[in-house]
């Protein structure tokens, strides 16, 4: 995998879920405009099932407001600071992006 690709993967993890559709909409159209897909080609099943979720999570709203979700788990952090939690859970994330992104 050369850097370039690299540092793509790493931008779009840091990109929010809706950002993350917009990089997925981007090149549904980026692969259509490059490969002009003939009627009658066979598709890659993987690619079929890709613009199928596109598809499918194109309009999708959020079925319930994150207000909704208020108070449902008020003791969630036993008594912990809320930024001590957070750079907890941070220092977790960094540890395992070390182990899944060992260099090739």
């Amino acid at each position: 995998m050369s850097p370039q690709v690299k540092d793509v993967f790493t931008q779009i993890d840091s990109l929010n879920k809706e950002e993350r559709l917009e990089v997925l909409h981007y090149l549904e159209q980026r692969v259509q405009e490059d490969d002009k897909v003939e009627e009658g080609q066979a598709i890659d099943a993987n690619y079929e099932r890709l613009l199928q979720y596109i598809a499918e999570t194109k309009n999708k709203k959020r079925q319930r407001s994150l207000q909704e979700f208020r108070g449902i788990a008020p003791n969630l952090l036993e008594g912990q600071d809320a930024q001590e939690w957070v750079s907890q859970m941070r220092d977790e994330w960094e540890e395992r992006e070390q182990v899944w992104r060992k260099p090739e």
